[in-house]
């Protein structure tokens, strides 16, 4: 009996949260809940289809931008040639929150991890796959100062 080798990858499951104003959705994670948040052992679905297990999530972590970091191992043959392929090289966080009675939210809690076509999140994309680079960015800026390019993932 054959067995599939997992994919090893890494990239931003969380963009590094504003340094002044709130947060653009109530889902979204402030600084010190990135430093706080554990995925590790947790679910890696594809599209948030609690169905759709495709691998687990080895480590979590705040990097040196401020954003949330992860590790995970994609075991399902079809989902990897899809990350491979770029057709899923995003990554996005499925956040419960327990609401309180006027509405505001007592608690987020992160309950998976899902590869996705494109994260809603700016920035969230997978960026290395099996300890490679698989994630470009090209700045063409005429002005000193480098106005930043977006990032895209390489297909």
């Amino acid at each position: 009996m054959a067995t599939t080798k997992s994919l090893s990858i890494r990239g931003v499951a969380h963009p590094p949260p504003p340094r002044r104003g709130g947060r653009a959705n109530r889902a979204d994670l402030t600084r010190a809940e990135i430093s706080s948040t554990n995925l590790q052992g947790k679910k890696l679905l594809r599209e948030h289809d609690h169905g759709d297990e495709v691998g687990t999530v080895l480590a979590s972590w705040q990097g040196r931008d401020g954003s949330l970091r992860i590790a995970a191992n994609v075991d399902d043959p079809a989902a990897i040639e899809q990350v491979k392929r770029g057709e899923m090289r995003g990554l996005s966080l499925g956040t419960s929150m327990i609401l309180a009675a006027d509405g505001s939210v007592a608690y987020r809690g992160q309950d998976e991890l899902s590869i996705c076509e494109e994260g809603k999140r700016p920035g969230t994309w997978i960026d290395t796959m099996d300890g490679r680079s698989c994630l470009a960015v090209e700045c063409f800026s005429k002005s000193k100062t480098g106005a930043r390019a977006s990032m895209h993932p390489m297909r």
